[in-house]
């Protein structure tokens, strides 16, 4: 299954939270419950399944995992059987996939590593980091942007001209930040926020509030 404890995959019956039960199970759940408390609501109401392998964990164990995924808004897919799917094969590639659905039901590009200076993800739709962007890392995406980190880098959302567009991290501290046409250069607008932030538009103007799931 590879080396990653946990790793969370879009499928188009919705997300498949992949294990690996060669870890030890306290180990599994603390991991699963970080990646929740990371991702602050983002995935709030979409359709999850949990893959063990082949070799599976016993049922109660399986039962503490979902509900952690209940607790974080997340709503058990009753008519998968992903714990008897054929387990998926390695891959060397390390190039993001697409991830589950948005609240408006657009699929959107995952990329699950951090973005550190030099790369730059562009994709037509919406994009999901699962890490942060750091310091001369760019996105370009022509819907939104979900930053499950930090957001140091240079991001343009909606950059095909779509102004409903929004920017999502849990910290906001980029060095350039733009929304369709309009363009923001923040002074530390995140630095100290103890919630995932929003960039929106509001007329012409880029503005900053604490981000709310559905809205």
């Amino acid at each position: 299954m590879g080396n990653e404890m946990i790793s969370i995959k879009g499928t188009k019956n919705g997300l498949v939270i992949v294990l690996d039960p060669n870890h030890n199970f306290e180990d599994i759940r603390k991991t699963l419950l970080n990646k929740m408390e990371s991702s602050r609501g983002f995935f709030k109401g979409a359709k999850f399944s949990i893959f063990q392998g082949s070799q599976g964990i016993p049922d109660n164990q399986k039962n503490e995992l979902e509900d952690i995924c209940r607790q974080f808004g997340l709503v058990l897919n009753k008519d998968s059987h992903t714990a008897h799917i054929k387990e998926p094969t390695k891959s060397p590639s390390r190039s993001p996939r697409i991830a589950p659905q948005t609240n408006n039901g657009e699929a959107a590009l995952m990329v699950k590593r951090s973005l550190r200076s030099g790369q730059r993800i562009v994709y037509p739709k919406h994009i999901v980091v699962l890490g942060d962007v750091h310091p001369g890392a760019e996105i370009v995406s022509g819907g939104s942007i979900l930053i499950m980190g930090s957001c140091r880098g240079t991001v343009h959302a909606g950059a095909h001209g779509d102004r409903t567009a929004k920017i999502v991290a849990r910290r906001l501290e980029p060095i350039s930040l733009s929304i369709a046409d309009a363009r923001h250069q923040p002074d530390r607008t995140g630095a100290n926020a103890e919630h995932c932030q929003a960039a929106r538009l509001s007329g012409t103007r880029i503005i900053f509030e604490k981000f709310q799931p559905g809205r």
